[in-house]
């Protein structure tokens, strides 16, 4: 861990250790053959470029560039000094979309010396080229294992490591002294040190109990450094620091801020007291956050200009401003304008605008016109107009195909029997079971005569030849397609058996494709079918409502930026339920729904449904007693199975139609 040590006076005795890295870097850095030249050369321009796997920073220069280059690892960047320069470049940091190259920070670290600091996101081999005026720094997307340099340049320097790039300084208040001060030689723009190259460091070790260590730093004037992010700490992104301090006054500890972060740090007068802390390994900036809370200070940034003050001091300073601000609008005599909408409503725009009106400003809407009315300062009407200009935009259309296809399939199997029996005793006159009376239900459907067509079994002869004989099981299918006759007649005895049965299928779809335009998150709505009117009796008054027994679709889409639909649907299906008794005239009503919301892509199909209703019925009619006995049972039953359902789907196919 490289240290910075605040310089304090020791009985006397002044340690400027931070002033005494620069000279230590000065007298160790690597000097180019050009370094003695008494020309400035102006840095004008810094771009990065990505060639093939090489991503490149562009240094330009109206003249020579002397300079010399230093990588450090933690974190990693690379530094390079310029001697004999100026900055004259427009911006004092360039971002970077290019890895392994996070961003690019320039300064004046010394009057005579332009630094800049090429942030990495990671490690990576890189080589330095000069061309003329210009500067090439190539970083290729290896992982670092040798940094080269191009040997073009006889005079470019060796790459340096960052292991003693600062001396290690350590500080200390001498013994029995109780107060402390840094010198005022250091205020003003403090130049930072320059890396050192691999050296042993300076031994300059007084006992201490004020002591201020941090990780190696490159800081350029007028850029904090940004290093690598505590991941124990969210929220500040400032280089670890570790402080050790016992009653050191605040404006000392200030200075050592400026000389950690290179910010121009300003002190309101009224900011004084004294700070004792120690802290391990702590952003710098969670530090002066933590300094700045415990002596009721804050701090406002603007560029790279620092200025703390009390609170109270600000809080009365933005209430000034404010008020100033206020004075400024009230002076200013109002303009009234008016803006014709062509595809947003005005009155739908009156609200959002209001808000960014001043308190004179008003608004209203013209619907006859679709005209806006705006009243309020000048200078709020560019910000107003370019709100119009966003909002007063051509919606973008949908254009939703449905398919609804209603499925429904019945299936019926009736299987029945009818037996009769008939005897003629010697006295009988007429047909009957062994000579008692008949205790058949009905006649059988078989009409005996003397000569039947088609006789399986014996002929009917004697009392039985003619007419039809009793049934004493009458359990026949209904309406029967098919059937099967076993008849046994004799002169004084007729038996008759008969199986009939029937089996029906049917599938039915009903298929209706309604089509709807709708522009962008608007309801579409589309319904068919009929209204059931309902008489209803209030206070002797006599009123009919009706309601809906329709099939209906609404559908909100709304386009995503990546050009797919999202779609609010809600699907309802009611008829009338013909299986429900009317109560008092009215039918009952059967509902199937739907809500969902999903992501379609343009011209994809969507399927929502697939909720099947069957319905399965088994009806047995049979003797008793005897419809019970296994297999022969089924001669004295009528077994009826009646099976139906029902399955109601929507496809939905949105479609982006061109603006």
């Amino acid at each position: 861990m490289k240290t910075y040590g605040p310089v304090f006076r020791p009985s006397g005795l002044v340690l400027a250790a931070a002033m005494l890295m620069p000279h230590l870097a000065g007298a160790q850095a690597p000097k180019s053959a050009t370094a003695q030249a008494t020309s400035v050369t102006a840095v004008a321009q810094v771009g990065i470029d990505r060639i093939g796997q090489q991503t490149i920073v562009r240094i330009q220069g109206d003249g020579p560039l002397n300079y010399h280059v230093t990588r450090l690892s933690d974190p990693p960047r690379v530094v390079v000094d310029f001697d004999q320069a100026r900055l004259a470049a427009p911006r004092n940091a360039v971002a970077s979309d290019y890895d392994p190259v996070r961003r690019v920070r320039l300064g004046q670290s010394q009057p005579d010396q332009v630094r800049v600091v090429i942030d990495l996101t990671s490690s990576a081999q890189f080589k330095v080229e000069q061309k003329d005026q210009e500067l090439l720094v190539a970083f290729s997307d290896q992982p670092q294992s040798a940094v080269t340099h191009s040997s073009a340049q006889a005079a470019k320097p060796v790459v340096k490591q960052d292991h003693a790039a600062v001396a290690k300084t350590r500080v200390e208040r001498a013994a029995g002294q109780q107060s402390f001060r840094l010198p005022a030689t250091l205020s003003g723009n403090a130049a930072l040190a320059s890396p050192l190259p691999q050296a042993p460091g300076v031994p300059t070790t007084i006992p201490n109990n004020a002591q201020v260590t941090a990780k190696p730093a490159v800081a350029d004037a007028s850029q904090p450094v940004v290093a690598q992010p505590v991941a124990a700490v969210k929220g500040y992104t400032g280089e670890a620091i570790s402080v050790n301090l016992k009653d050191v006054d605040l404006k000392d500890f200030f200075r050592l801020v400026h000389e950690i972060s290179g910010l121009n740090v300003v002190l309101d007068p009224a900011v004084k007291g004294n700070v004792t802390l120690v802290l391990d390994e702590v952003p710098w900036d969670q530090a002066l956050d933590i300094v700045l809370r415990n002596n009721g200070l804050s701090k406002e940034l603007d560029g790279n200009v620092l200025r703390i003050a009390t609170k109270d001091t600000l809080k009365r300073e933005a209430d000034d401003e404010r008020d100033l601000h206020r004075a400024e609008t009230d002076a200013v005599d109002p303009v009234t304008v008016t803006r014709i909408l062509s595809y947003a409503k005005a009155s739908e725009l009156v609200n959002p605008l209001k808000r960014f009106l001043t308190q004179r400003g008003d608004i209203m809407a013209i619907d006859r016109s679709n005209t806006l009315i705006i009243r309020d300062i000048p200078g709020v009407m560019p910000q107003v107009d370019n709100l119009v200009r966003q909002l007063d935009r051509k919606s973008l259309q949908v254009e939703i195909q449905a398919r609804v296809v209603q499925a429904s399939r019945t299936f019926a199997r009736d299987i029945g029997t009818q037996f009769g029996i008939a005897g003629v005793n010697a006295t009988a006159t007429s047909a009957n079971f062994f000579g008692g009376n008949p205790i058949a239900t009905q006649a059988s459907p078989l009409f005996h005569s003397p000569a039947p067509p088609v006789v399986v079994g014996t002929p009917p002869t004697g009392a039985t030849s003619s007419g039809q004989i009793p049934l004493n099981v009458n359990l026949p299918a209904n309406a029967p397609t098919s059937g099967f006759l076993f008849s046994r007649a004799s002169p004084n005895f007729t038996l008759d058996f008969i199986i009939t049965a029937a089996e029906s299928k049917g599938v039915g779809k009903l298929l209706s494709s309604p089509q709807l335009v709708t522009q962008n998150n608007a309801l579409a709505e589309i319904k068919q079918g009929t209204q059931i009117p309902i008489q209803t009796t209030i206070n002797n008054t006599i009123s009919v409502q009706y309601v809906d027994a329709v099939l209906r679709l609404q559908v909100t889409p709304q386009i995503t930026a990546d050009g797919n639909v999202f779609m609010d649907v809600v699907v309802e299906n009611t008829q009338i339920d013909n299986g429900i008794p009317l109560v008092n005239g009215i039918p009952a009503l059967d509902t199937q729904s739907a809500k969902t919301k999903v992501l379609v892509g343009d011209g994809g199909t969507v399927v929502i449904g697939g909720v099947m209703v069957s319905q399965q019925q088994t009806n047995v009619f049979q003797v008793p007693l005897l419809g019970n006995v296994p297999l022969i049972g089924h001669l004295f039953k009528e077994t009826s199975v009646h099976v139906q359902s029902q399955e109601l789907l929507f496809f939905l196919t949105p479609r982006l139609l061109p603006g």
